[in-house]
């Protein structure tokens, strides 16, 4: 019975590993797999995972957000973007520092804060976290 129950968990594994998951544009070969999680001040929250080809630029939907990855050619580091994904909130989203996009030195988990530019400076959004897996 129990190696019954072993062969059934190792086929769902392999069952789950091997169905698609894309990002928005994506094409070609997976180079990584993206995991993201947006918790909102609310407590409310948001995810998405999928697969980031050799593109340069990578786009998954978390939400009402894209999630923008722009991989720089010398490895895992790139650029991140968040932005509303209808075209009528121009006020989200920046970073801590104000600025629209947000430099990520590695692959390794990561997370940043999300803000609202507003009349009077910026109101809080919540903490983009994510992560990388290389498949290569």
């Amino acid at each position: 019975m129990r190696r019954l129950s072993s062969l059934i968990l190792s086929a769902l594994l392999l069952a789950a590993a091997a169905s698609p998951v894309t990002a928005i544009g994506q094409s070609g070969e997976p180079r990584y797999l993206v995991k993201v999680f947006l918790l909102k001040t609310d407590k409310t929250f948001d995810h998405a995972t999928g697969w980031c080809g050799q593109d340069s630029v990578c786009t998954l939907m978390v939400g009402d957000y894209l999630v923008g990855l722009r991989f720089f050619l010398s490895g895992e580091s790139y650029r991140l973007r968040v932005k509303p994904s209808s075209d009528g909130d121009d006020r989200c989203c920046v970073f801590k520092d104000g600025s629209d996009e947000a430099s990520v030195a590695n692959g390794r988990p990561h997370d940043e804060r999300l803000y609202y530019r507003t009349a009077s400076g910026r109101r809080e959004l919540g903490t983009l976290y994510i992560a990388l897996e290389n498949l290569e």
